[in-house]
């Protein structure tokens, strides 16, 4: 269960494609807690954790354990799915396919 005392914090996470279009973003819920003299830290949507001697390595450790875990999913499976399953909501970016003018 999560300590009601946890510190929160919420992450933006952009996702861009491999042609180089940031397609959509989504929003993560981080919390943190001391714990017999270590900092522990948990992404509440996807379960991912870890634990530091402070607030600061906690903080650094699991965003680079949560991007680790995404980009896993992203390589071997449905990431979209993934996240819907684990009540994440992606937000679509509107960002134009190419840069310049265009006239319609």
């Amino acid at each position: 269960m999560l300590d009601p005392t946890a510190i929160r914090e919420t992450i933006v996470v952009t996702h861009t494609d491999n042609s180089g279009i940031t397609d959509y973003t989504i929003k993560l819920t981080f919390a943190y807690h001391e714990e017999e003299g270590q900092w522990v830290g948990i992404c509440t949507e996807l379960g991912t954790a870890t634990c530091a001697e402070t607030l600061e390595q906690t903080q650094t450790e699991l965003k680079d354990a949560v991007e680790l875990q995404l980009n896993e999913v992203d390589r071997i499976s449905d990431v979209q799915g993934y996240l819907v399953d684990n009540d994440v909501e992606v937000v679509p970016t509107k960002l134009p396919k190419q840069s310049g003018f265009a006239i319609s």
